[in-house]
């Protein structure tokens, strides 16, 4: 047996040494291999480092080193072809960071210039400038003792808007209707912007919910709104989207399943290597059979463009407006330090049809790439209220815009009654018959002079005593999107009895 076993014994070790060495050989190799993609990766690395080093030492006109860097990596995501890369300061990574979690900046003022100064339009909820007393209809004569000016080199208007941005400012006001002088005086601090810019009943059974932009808590904040009018006697919805150019991706997800069967898929993610689009679907569902019309336009994009496609594509919604912006991508900010971050897109989504969104030329209508809606208007901006038709000299559009704001602090100083609208209409017509200008001369022209002038002061009351579910609906005959929303979930619905529109050149087209 002794003999069998000396025998075996050189059998058995052979091999194992055999495997021993082998694998020491192919461990080798292994390492080898690794060392090398280590060394080249290294390379690559010192070879930029080398570069910035040669153009700092040698370049006739350098810069400072970190300036290189920063220019060389903003040159690297130039180089990606992605329009939505961007090297961000702590500044610009704030301001991307701050508006996704919906943190308001500035003062909350939405200012229009005038010639007399700068007049409130809106005073935004939650804003220092809402704590601060300012209201609709008050003009900005004076920041920090400086009078503003609406006129002169742009040099001018940019000193003027730093001074409105500042972090303290002292105003002084013109407050409506009395035209008393006051400083007010506001400190930036922060505050959330509502994603829910306005809301109220257009119609007496017809809800509208104009969403501004898809921020952290959008679905809650709608979710909140449209609630609120169905407990007023809305039976059907429109959701307005217009200008919305979208937020996080998540958020928009969460909003479209306010609509949605629960499970349903929303939309899908295609990351990088063609890996399979991971679909998001419907967590928290509340309103599946609510009929919705919504408003999309050339400026409605990326979460806005999801929460339309998904509605459209499971047949929840008619789309009404103008094709879409067709941002169908996905970005991600990365930070490189504390003073440098990079935006990056890092995935694309699908509709539920599995369609990617991507605009690849064009405007308006005729981009290509986002939504195509299915009422299609000539035109679907919302038109500001306070505008002058195109065409109007600027001394013209001054003296109407001064006989309206006459009137309409005569009205709200005497204390008209401002419902129903129709009739402060009327009466606020009347009292501009006799502020027509000799020079507008002809019945047409004195006709569009009293509309124009009308309009604008009713629009102006309505503003200072804050009544803005009656200036919504007032300004809806201005607007051919809202009306043709409006026909589609409640037809022959009568938005208003008073003037008819001056809108011409945009009939639906189905």
């Amino acid at each position: 047996m002794s003999r069998i076993g000396a025998f075996v014994r050189p059998i058995i070790v052979a091999p194992v040494v055999a495997m021993a060495i082998g694998g020491a050989f192919a461990g080798g190799r292994w390492y080898e291999r690794r060392a090398a993609l280590a060394h080249d990766e290294w390379a690559d690395a010192r070879l930029l480092s080398t570069a910035i080093d040669s153009v700092r030492a040698n370049a006739l006109d350098s810069l400072p080193g970190d300036e290189l860097i920063r220019r060389a990596v903003s040159g690297m995501l130039r180089e990606l072809q992605d329009p939505y890369a961007a090297l961000l300061r702590p500044d610009g990574f704030e301001r991307y960071t701050g508006s996704l979690q919906g943190q308001g900046r500035g003062l909350g003022l939405v200012l229009r210039r005038e010639p007399d100064g700068y007049r409130v339009v809106r005073v935004v909820p939650g804003s220092p400038a809402l704590a601060a007393g300012i209201r609709a209809g008050d003009r900005v004569l004076a920041a920090d003792g400086i009078p503003v000016t609406t006129e002169g080199s742009d040099a001018a208007r940019r000193r003027d808007s730093t001074r409105l941005s500042s972090s303290r400012v002292v105003l002084t006001m013109w407050r409506a209707p009395h035209g008393d002088t006051a400083q007010v005086t506001m400190q930036r601090t922060p505050w959330h912007m509502p994603a829910i810019a306005e809301q109220g009943l257009v119609a007496d059974s017809v809800g509208y919910v104009r969403l501004s932009t898809i921020s952290a808590h959008a679905a809650d904040e709608l979710e909140g709104a449209v609630a609120a009018q169905l407990t007023r006697g809305a039976r059907s919805l429109v959701l307005d989207l217009r200008g919305n150019a979208g937020g996080l991706f998540e958020e928009g997800v969460r909003v479209a399943g306010l609509f949605l069967p629960k499970g349903a898929v929303v939309a899908s993610l295609a990351g990088r290597g063609g890996a399979e689009a991971q679909p998001h679907r419907v967590r928290h569902s509340r309103w599946t059979d609510l009929p919705i019309t919504v408003l999309v336009d050339g400026r409605t994009a990326s979460a806005a463009e999801v929460i339309a496609a998904a509605l459209h594509d499971h047949g929840r919604a008619l789309l009404v407006g103008t094709p879409t912006y067709g941002k169908g991508l996905v970005q991600r900010v990365v930070r490189l330090s504390p003073e440098l971050s990079l935006r990056l897109t890092t995935a694309r989504w699908l509709t539920p049809r599995g369609i990617a969104l991507e605009r690849h030329s064009g405007e308006g209508t005729t981009a290509r790439g986002g939504l195509v809606p299915d009422v299609l208007l000539d035109e679907a901006v919302r038109r500001d209220p306070h505008g002058v038709p195109e065409g109007w000299s600027a001394r013209a559009a001054r003296r109407v815009t001064e006989a309206a704001d006459r009137v309409a602090m005569h009205a709200l100083r005497e204390g008209w009654a401002v419902r129903p609208t129709i009739l402060l209409e009327a009466r606020l017509r009347d009292s501009l018959a006799v502020l027509v200008p000799p020079a507008v001369r002809g019945e047409q022209a004195r006709v569009e002079w009293m509309h124009v002038a009308t309009r604008m002061a009713t629009v102006r009351v309505l503003e200072v005593v804050h009544d803005m579910e009656a200036l919504l609906r007032y300004g809806a005959r201005e607007d051919a999107a809202l009306r043709a929303g409006v026909d589609v979930v409640a037809p022959g619905t009568e938005l208003s009895p008073s003037a008819p529109s001056s809108l011409t050149g945009s009939k639906p087209r189905r």
